[in-house]
């Protein structure tokens, strides 16, 4: 960090020794829980506390995935590095004072397979900065090593389900804790979410003692939907013990792996077509499994018991979510016409010919991949969306909705308001050299500003600057 100095925060047992400069505070790689190796690799975060003088000057593990390459229109950030020891978490703070000023706590989002707090497209400091908040962004695990449904071949005692999940819950149970000594107040946050990260966030509407851990909840492309069945995934785990080796029960061997062969054998038994990954139950994909005992309840049965009333809850999407996976190729052509309900089937079986017929009429000529693609962005983000605010609305909390439509201007528009292109705008990371998709829109600039100081006036007062999800059913269309 250029031109930085130490500063110092101190909570319960230790101190934090960060760096800061003009643009404010940062403190980075802070444990807050045990490292996940050896016998810990498959258990729920353990309790851990810092003692002494902590270091909190530079990044630590993000964790273990598959790094792919992407394309030159992607968004950029330094990178990261990857290792299992990676619950950790950053804090980005205008000054560590008693400012108690609103806490956002951001989870990424990768599939349920990749993601980094740290070494992304994210302005952290800058957004902290303008929006006089403390951003929290802790790294989580993922694919196998975070949520493999391991507990019905291997029990529950040794692994448990839902572990990035769990360490989600821990990050926040720090940053209840702690988060004081950064100039935040712990009686005001706000967790944040994109795509996997959402889901997660989503989830916690059926945990059991988490409500008040944070007051509101702004989900990108991530509603309550999407839980996997366990049975489901005990099936995909199966898969993956046979690809490894590892006869059920054999914990010794599960423990001794080696994180190649995990990340190797988890890219052969996931699937890669979106609307197998994402329909009811979920099949060949990680996700929140619904075990009865991690995940207590659905989520919307959750907001439906009106425990979380008194959250605010926003929820959004993009127009064209699920181009992104045609634009990079990950999705195939659809050949005809039953190949076309066959997809729309996995998530409307009982009117999957009178979706299309709909479909057909409100956009005719279009071809078969064209339907398919608009139907999976509305079946998988945007219906599911809609169902958790009217679910939240009718057992009495305030939520609100957004649409994202911005297109860039690359190659025509061809990507469409894709999923994923709402966060950089979310959290005030628009920039050309950080999204290269915003070059040449002057535009973007505006729309960042706008759509960041919407997220900034929720944090602090629970509006976000637009008519509520109600009986009117309002939805904001940005831009």
């Amino acid at each position: 960090m250029t031109g930085s100095t130490v500063v110092d925060a101190s909570s319960r047992e230790a101190t934090y020794r960060g760096l800061k400069n003009d643009a404010g505070a940062r403190f980075l790689g802070i444990r807050y829980a045990e490292p996940p190796i050896r016998h810990l690799r498959f258990k729920p975060p353990a309790p851990y506390e810092n003692h002494g003088l902590v270091d909190a000057s530079r990044h630590r593990f993000a964790p273990p995935q598959t790094l792919h390459p992407r394309p030159d229109w992607a968004p950029r950030g330094a990178g990261f590095e990857t290792g299992e020891d990676c619950l950790n978490l950053n804090v980005y703070t205008p000054a560590a004072d008693d400012g108690r000023r609103p806490v956002i706590v951001h989870a990424f989002g990768g599939g349920f397979q990749g993601g980094s707090a740290h070494g992304t497209f994210h302005d952290e400091a800058g957004f902290a900065r303008r929006g006089n908040v403390v951003l929290v962004r802790p790294n989580m695990r993922v694919g196998a090593l975070g949520f493999l449904h391991l507990g019905e071949v291997f029990g529950p005692d040794y692994a448990a389900a839902n572990r990035g999940m769990l360490d989600l819950i821990a990050a926040l149970e720090w940053v209840r804790d702690n988060i004081a000594a950064f100039g935040g107040d712990p009686d005001n946050v706000t967790v944040v979410g994109m795509s996997s990260g959402s889901f997660t966030i989503a989830a916690l509407f059926g945990v059991d003692g988490v409500a008040d851990l944070y007051r509101r909840a702004w989900l990108m492309s991530g509603p309550a939907s999407r839980l996997i069945a366990p049975e489901t995934a005990t099936a995909l785990a199966a898969d993956f013990l046979d690809q490894v080796g590892v006869q059920p029960g054999n914990v010794e061997a599960l423990q001794a792996l080696a994180l190649d062969d995990i990340l190797a054998a988890q890219g052969k038994v996931l699937a890669t077509h979106l609307g197998e990954r994402n329909a009811q139950g979920g099949r060949r994909t990680f996700g929140i499994v619904l075990d009865g005992a991690s995940l207590q309840r659905h989520p919307l049965e959750g907001l439906a018991g009106g425990q979380f009333r008194y959250h605010g809850l926003v929820a959004g999407w993009s127009r064209d979510e699920a181009r992104m996976w045609y634009a990079s190729g990950m999705m195939p052509e659809v050949a005809d016409r039953p190949a076309l309900l066959a997809s729309i089937e996995r998530f409307r079986p009982e009117d999957a010919e009178r979706q299309l017929v709909s479909l057909e009429a409100e956009e005719p000529g279009l071809s078969y991949t064209a339907y398919e693609e608009i139907f999976l962005s509305r079946a998988i983000y945007r219906d599911p969306a809609l169902r958790t605010l009217a679910t939240h609305a009718e057992s009495g909390g305030i939520g609100f909705a957004y649409e994202f439509r911005w297109v860039p201007k690359f190659e025509g528009g061809r990507l469409g308001a894709a999923h994923g292109f709402d966060e950089p705008f979310v959290l005030d990371s628009a920039s050309p050299e950080r999204f290269p998709l915003a070059d040449g829109d002057p535009a973007a600039a505006c729309l960042a500003t706008d759509m960041s100081a919407a997220l900034i006036r929720f944090a602090a007062t629970g509006e976000p600057g637009w008519q509520s999800y109600g009986a009117g059913a309002f939805i904001r269309h940005w831009p």
